[in-house]
């Protein structure tokens, strides 16, 4: 008696199907500070918040005034986009726009990100309490802390010589941006501008994180179904065997 001899051929063929996960968001960098900056960054200045809530200080990359500041990245894998994200610390008497406020009009007070020699992220003003207001929110003219994560938090004090009186005076603005890249070398300026002093206006950065978008997905793994396929090969090729020798 002879068996039908099992295509072998085909039980390899599915047996070589996979399963392609599909494109990711990748985390190539993060940094929350808390043991320094590094040659990726221009400037390496850390320095921990007073905060007095009870929870502890933060460690952050600052204060920074009318500086720009630098973080370059080589060495990306296959992508084409990237995610960037991070905190933006504002500290103390950010003065917002300069809109014809009258008494108030003490800006433009700006924070800009963008990517070094190309496409700028974020450019507006923030205010920590000057009702001026700033251009950071929905509308042209928007009121102090609008779209803010986090009010009076950090514990940096300001001393107002006009009105005689201090009071703590920060924001935290939590960032994130997608745009298109595929390059290995990447680079993000961040900087500050139309500030006074670090005594009355300053500004850090904190839990950076740059994730690269459609990244290449890990090895492919084998189609769960082609698995029992398999197993009926391996039967049929010892029926075969099995029938050659009673034959």
């Amino acid at each position: 008696m002879k068996l039908a001899k099992f295509n072998l051929g085909l039980v390899a063929g599915l047996a070589g199907l996979t399963i392609g996960l599909p494109a990711r968001a990748t985390i190539v960098y993060q940094n929350d500070f808390q043991s320094g900056a590094g040659s990726e960054w221009s400037h390496v200045l850390t320095q921990n918040t007073p905060t007095p809530y009870g929870f502890g200080p933060r460690t952050f990359l600052g204060e920074f005034g009318n500086d720009t500041i630098s973080l370059s990245l080589t060495g990306l894998g296959v992508h084409t986009g990237v995610q960037l994200d991070f905190d933006l610390y504002l500290i103390r008497s950010w003065d917002g726009s300069s809109g014809g406020a009258g008494f108030f009009n003490y800006g433009n007070d700006i924070f800009k990100a963008a990517l070094q020699g190309g496409a700028t992220l974020l450019e507006d003003t923030f205010s920590n309490g000057n009702p001026a207001g700033q251009t950071f929110g929905p509308n042209a003219n928007n009121p102090a802390y609008t779209g803010a994560a986090e009010s009076y938090s950090l514990g940096y004090v300001f001393n107002d010589g006009i009105l005689g009186i201090s009071q703590v005076m920060d924001s935290v603005y939590r960032f994130s941006f997608d745009f298109s890249h595929s390059g290995s070398l990447l680079a993000f300026d961040f900087r500050g501008a139309g500030l006074q002093g670090l005594g009355d206006e300053s500004w850090g950065l904190d839990n950076v994180q740059v994730s690269l978008l459609g990244a290449q997905a890990p090895a492919a793994v084998p189609v769960p179904a082609v698995l029992p396929l398999l197993g009926v090969g391996f039967i049929g090729l010892l029926w075969a065997r099995r029938s050659k020798r009673l034959s």
